[in-house]
């Protein structure tokens, strides 16, 4: 995968909705994108660079919003990364565009209360029927939550 190409497509594309790409030491690029971008963004790595392959969706809270990255991968990684705000926690579903990724989002979906509009298929996945305690990844969910 062209890394570079990429990123000067979404550029290209989406304008001042893509921030500035930073490397990583383990063959990966983070580039954040505004969340108004990111099926745009996604649709762009399909159709003009054939890339498909979403490796996991993996999401967190950093104690002042959630993160949701997107790891892509061709030969290298490409992780999407956008940032939700605790009170408007909600994301497009990536499922019509890449099935796997309804799997992935519902995990996100329990571990850290994100909402993912158009997934019809949220129902939980990991933690038992009787959890009641909130989204245990959350560091603060009304006073409850992980941390």
């Amino acid at each position: 995968m062209d890394r570079d190409a990429v990123v000067q497509a979404m550029r290209a594309a989406l304008g001042a909705a893509v921030g500035e790409p930073r490397a990583l030491p383990v063959d990966d690029l983070f580039v954040s994108v505004e969340l108004t971008a990111l099926r745009a963004a996604v649709e762009l790595l399909q159709n003009e660079f054939d890339i498909w392959h979403l490796s996991t969706v993996t999401g967190l809270d950093d104690g002042e919003q959630l993160l949701l990255h997107y790891h892509f991968w061709q030969g290298s990684g490409l992780t999407l990364s956008v940032s939700l705000p605790y009170e408007r926690a909600e994301a497009p579903t990536l499922s019509d565009l890449i099935e796997v990724a309804g799997f992935y989002e519902r995990e996100v979906a329990e571990m850290l209360g994100v909402t993912f509009v158009g997934n019809a298929d949220l129902r939980p996945l990991l933690l038992p029927d009787d959890w009641d305690e909130g989204p245990p990844l959350r560091r603060h969910v009304d006073g409850q939550g992980g941390q």
